[in-house]
Formats: structure tokens, sequence, C-alpha cells
């Protein structure tokens, strides 16, 4: 592993120090005094797949109802997205048997997303609500009975 000497006076160091407090890499003095830079493992994404009946059918619901665009198709594996969220969609001739886990999707701006689902006419599992916790939320299912959740926290800052 290559490593770079960097060397950074110490008023410096506080703001490198402040800069690095929320990402993967640690600066901190080695014991010659200067400051060493090394980069840690971070986990960037999480793409959860999803075992359908018919990927079309799938596509179709994500594409044209919740305004996901096709972002990689390889086999019988399509992942859609939007913004910052990917799902992975699988044929699988068992997918109508076992658990449906729920996906929770942190959002902003609900209220206009949900008035873009009205306007579509996709059909929602439960209404939007504001609920004691201060999330503002509303739930659709998709065709192979995945329950979306989608919420926006409203509460102060």
């Amino acid at each position: 592993m290559k490593k770079w000497m960097i060397v950074v006076s110490s008023a410096a160091l506080a703001v490198l120090q402040s800069a690095t407090a929320q990402s993967t890499t640690e600066a901190t003095p080695g014991p010659d005094g200067l400051i060493h830079l090394e980069a840690k493992p971070e986990m960037v994404d999480l793409v959860p797949s999803f075992a359908v009946a018919s990927v079309q059918r799938s596509v179709d619901f994500y594409v044209k109802g919740l305004g996901f665009a096709v972002v990689l198709q390889s086999g019988n594996y399509v992942a859609v997205g939007r913004d910052a969220i990917q799902l992975g969609l699988v044929q699988d001739k068992n997918a109508g048997k076992g658990y449906k886990p729920t996906c929770y999707i942190r959002m902003v701006r609900i209220d206009d997303f949900y008035n873009e689902l009205m306007k579509k006419g996709v059909k929602l599992s439960t209404p939007i609500k504001t609920q004691s916790s201060q999330m503002r939320e509303f739930s659709v299912t998709d065709p192979d009975g995945y329950i979306l959740i989608f919420g926006e926290y409203v509460g102060g800052a």
C-alpha cells in the first residue's frame, strides 16, 4: 500500500480533521509529527433485489407509475432507479411465495411526489398522513406484493 506524507500546519489540521469527521479518511499525526491520510472501506449504496413473477410487469410499474428509470439490464435482472434509490428486479417463478420485505424510502418534497403519483392513477396502500413521529408518509404495493413506504420528516430542526 502506498502511503503519502503531507505536511500540514496545526490550524490546517483542525480544518482537515473537521472535514474528515464524517468521511472514511483518517487524518492523524504519526510518530514523526506528520499527517498521514489513510482511506478506510466505505459502504456507499444498498440495492435490494426483489423476486418478481414478471420483470416486464414490474418494470412498467416502477417506470410508468413511480417515475423510475431502467439503469441496468442483464439477463433476467433489471435494476430500476430514481434519484439515489435503486431496486433490483429478478425473474423468479416462485416470486409469489414467502416473505415480502417492506422498504422505507426517506425523501424530500413528499407532497409533490404524492401528487405526481395521484395524477398517474397509482393506487396507494395507505393514504398520505403525518404520523406522531413527525414523518409524513404513504405507501404503495408493487405488483408482487412488496410494500414501499415513502416518508419525509416534517418536524422542526
